[in-house]
């Protein structure tokens, strides 16, 4: 996968073929997303036209706040792992600035889809808005595309009916949201299609789980949403940084996330424990690592124990927990 990163106002051209595009920010890329991804895809092989995506940085979400928010479901990295995974062929990056919120739906087709991007075919979701305050739909945009040669179609969104509610509901990234902040992991992992995941590099702590006898590979949240704070059942892969891909497999752990009360902890971060690590044959050394950790099942919230030895045995307990759970699966 060809990854582009452009800027509305650039003025060269960004892509020599002609692209079959789906857009959106695709924040998770769930099942709602694949089912638009693969029904592009199928059309980009048919017309045989090349198939790329059409995403935005930062986060329109990100943009329009005056603060920092913790709402991701996943990182640009691992978006971009997914995205490949289903084959897609160009992933088109445009950077979200202030003259692209003030660019028109008919500005954003002509001069930056068209001319620049190439495109010939563009497909979203059926609720997909775009250009200056959200004016553009699919519907609305259909007579001026159509005079470009520019074909622009909806996609109907994909619905479940795994929510706790009577009627059917469309999947979407905000309803995954709420799902895993209220800590409904095995719902959300339905609608994503896969386990959700923590992805990131390993930092150097205090060290004080290895003090435990329980080291840790810690990552910062930062930008990800925050589930109910706590102790995980996780399991954990590391990527190889140079292709964005896995290199071992799956490793069980155990994982806390939060600050980390007893310890006088500040920031949000995951601490995982690979249980048995020294038994699995890999490096033990994961500072500076990208690592994957999935989220399986809630152990238990977040507590701050009246010492480290009280601290220590409960850590004990959990891990005890967590390795039952992994030899029944």
């Amino acid at each position: 996968m060809e990854i582009i990163k452009w800027k509305y106002g650039d003025q060269q051209t960004v892509i020599d073929k002609k692209i079959v595009i789906a857009i959106g920010n695709f924040d998770g890329v769930h099942k709602g997303h694949v089912k638009l991804l693969e029904a592009v895809k199928l059309k980009a092989h048919e017309d045989n036209l090349a198939f790329g995506v059409v995403t935005f940085d930062p986060h329109p979400r990100d943009f329009f706040s005056s603060k920092k928010s913790s709402f991701k479901l996943l990182d640009s990295q691992e978006k971009e792992y997914q995205l490949a995974k289903i084959g897609v062929e160009y992933l088109i990056i445009i950077e979200f600035s202030e003259d692209l919120k003030n660019c028109t739906a008919n500005e954003f087709l002509l001069d930056i889809l068209y001319k620049q991007l190439n495109v010939v075919k563009m497909f979203a979701g059926s609720n997909f808005r775009f250009g200056k305050n959200r004016e553009g739909t699919i519907k609305n945009s259909k007579e001026f595309s159509h005079s470009l040669g520019l074909e622009v179609s909806a996609v109907d969104l994909e619905q479940t009916s795994s929510l706790n509610i009577k009627d059917e509901t469309v999947i979407s990234s905000q309803s995954i949201r709420g799902l895993i902040s209220d800590g409904e992991l095995e719902t959300a992992s339905k609608l994503l299609g896969r386990n959700w995941c923590v992805t990131g590099v390993v930092k150097k702590g205090k060290q004080q789980g290895r003090e435990l006898g329980f080291p840790t590979a810690n990552v910062d949240m930062d930008y990800f949403l925050k589930p109910p704070l706590g102790v995980y059942v996780t399991k954990l892969k590391m990527i190889d940084q140079k292709i964005n891909e896995t290199s071992n497999d799956w490793l069980p752990s155990i994982s806390n996330i939060g600050k980390r009360p007893t310890v006088s902890g500040e920031n949000i971060n995951i601490e995982t424990h690979v249980i048995d690590f020294e038994n699995h044959g890999d490096d033990t050394n994961l500072y500076d690592k990208r690592i994957k950790v999935e989220l399986l099942k809630f152990l238990r919230p977040e507590i701050k124990f009246s010492s480290l030895l009280e601290l220590k045995k409960q850590i004990g307990i959990d891990t005890q927990k967590a390795k039952n759970f992994h030899k029944l699966k």
